[in-house]
C-alpha cells in the first residue's frame, strides 16, 4: 500500500483506530533515521496499527535561528520520497512556525500525538527533545503516556567508526570532502540537487560539454572535481494532499549504485566540477557536469547529482591545453571508477 502524505492542519483521513508514531525532521534520512523508522513500521504491523511519521517543513532551525541554520542534506521533496520508501503508512507534514514553536511539550503530545493520531506507541531516538524551548524529554513523554496507556520506546543511537551517526556529522564530512565516509553513514551516496540552466558554452568549446546546474541551498563539498552519476527527475510529478509521492530510494538499503536508477531517469555517469573556474579568472561557484554519453535535452530539468568519489581539488592551470589534458585524465579515471560499481 502506498504511503499517504498529509500536509498542514487538515483532518487526517482514513487512519486505523491505532497508530505507532515517530517524530523528527529526518534531514538526510541516514542510517539512524532508517533504524528508527523501520522499528516504527515493524511495531505497527505487529499491533495491526498504522505507522506514522510526524515531520516539519520548513526545518525548525531555519525558522528559529535562520542566521545559524545548518545547510540541508536534501530537499524537502527528496526527504519525503526517502521516508516513503522505508514503508511507512502515513507522513504528516506539520508547518513549522514561531507560533507553533511556542507550543508546550504537553500540549503538542496530547493534542497531536494522543488525540489526533490515537497513538498506541511512540518510538523516538535516544535523547529526543521537543516542545517549547526543547523542554520536553523522553521522561516527559513517558509521564504523559502513562496516563493514556501509550507505550514509549527509545531507540539507541547508531554508531559508526566510534561516533554517533547524525546529520551534523554528515554535513561536516561532506564539507571536508569525505565522500566515502558520508556515504557509509547515509547508506547511499551523498547528493546535490538543482535545475539545469543555460551556461556560457565554455565546456563545449573545450571539448567537454557540460550541464550547468543551479543548485538548491544545501550542504556542498569542497571545490573540486568528482566522479558522479546524474539522475534526471523528469518522471517525477508534484503530488497534492494525500497522493503518494514517487519512490526515490528502494526499500532495501542502497549501499552502492548497482540498482540504478534510484529515483527518476538515469542520465548516466560523468565528471562534476564544482568551483569558481580559476583558469578563466574565477567568479561565483558553479556546478558543471560532463556526462560520458549524450543524455538528450536536460535544459530546465530538475536533476540529482550523486557524488561517488572525489578526483582532485580545483586548481588553476597555466594554459587551456594543460586544462584539457587534465580533463581527459579526469574523465578516464572517473570512467574506470564508475565501471567498478556496475
Amino acid at each position: 500500500m502506498p504511503t499517504r502524505i498529509f500536509r498542514g492542519w487538515r483532518a487526517l483521513r482514513g487512519l486505523p483506530r491505532r497508530t505507532v508514531v515517530t517524530i523528527g525532521v529526518f534531514d538526510g534520512v541516514h542510517l539512524a533515521h532508517q533504524r528508527l523508522i523501520r522499528a516504527t513500521v515493524r511495531l505497527a504491523k505487529r499491533l495491526q496499527a498504522a505507522s506514522v511519521i510526524i515531520t516539519f517543513d520548513p526545518d525548525p532551525h531555519h525558522v528559529l535561528d535562520p542566521q545559524h541554520a545548518p545547510p540541508s542534506l536534501m530537499s524537502p521533496s527528496a526527504r519525503l520520497q526517502a521516508l516513503a520508501a522505508l514503508g511507512v503508512d502515513v507522513i504528516w507534514v506539520i508547518p513549522f512556525s514561531r507560533s507553533f514553536a511556542r507550543l508546550s511539550a504537553k500540549a503538542f503530545t496530547e493534542r497531536f500525538v494522543f488525540r489526533r493520531l490515537r497513538a498506541a506507541a511512540v518510538i523516538l531516538g535516544e535523547g529526543f527533545v521537543f516542545g517549547r524551548n526543547r523542554q520536553g524529554t523522553m521522561d516527559t513523554l513517558r509521564q504523559l503516556a502513562r496516563q493514556c496507556s501509550v507505550r514509549v520506546i527509545a531507540v539507541a543511537h547508531v554508531r559508526r567508526q566510534g561516533a554517533v551517526v547524525s546529520s551534523s556529522r554528515i554535513r561536516r564530512l561532506i564539507a571536508r570532502g569525505s565522500i566515502s565516509a558520508a556515504r557509509s553513514l547515509l547508506g547511499r551516496p551523498p547528493s546535490l540537487e538543482g535545475v539545469v540552466i543555460r551556461g556560457a558554452g565554455r565546456g563545449a568549446w573545450l571539448g567537454f560539454p557540460t550541464a550547468n546546474i543551479r543548485l538548491i541551498p544545501q550542504a556542498v563539498p569542497p571545490h573540486g572535481v568528482y566522479a558522479v552519476m546524474l539522475e534526471d527527475l523528469r518522471r517525477h510529478r508534484r503530488w497534492k494532499g494525500v497522493t503518494p509521492p514517487p519512490v526515490a530510494i528502494r526499500r532495501r538499503r542502497i549501499a552502492s549504485l548497482k540498482r540504478w536508477p534510484l529515483c527518476g531517469h538515469a542520465a548516466g555517469g560523468g565528471v562534476m566540477n564544482f568551483g569558481v573556474r580559476p583558469t578563466f579568472g574565477g567568479g561565483p561557484a558553479v556546478c558543471e557536469v560532463h556526462l560520458f554519453r549524450d543524455p538528450g535535452r536536460l535544459l530546465g530539468r530538475r536533476v540529482i547529482v550523486w557524488l561517488i568519489a572525489p578526483l582532485r581539488r580545483e586548481q588553476r592551470f597555466p594554459s587551456v591545453e594543460a586544462l584539457q589534458r587534465q580533463m581527459r585524465h579526469d574523465r578516464a579515471r572517473a570512467q574506470r571508477l564508475l565501471a567498478r560499481l556496475h
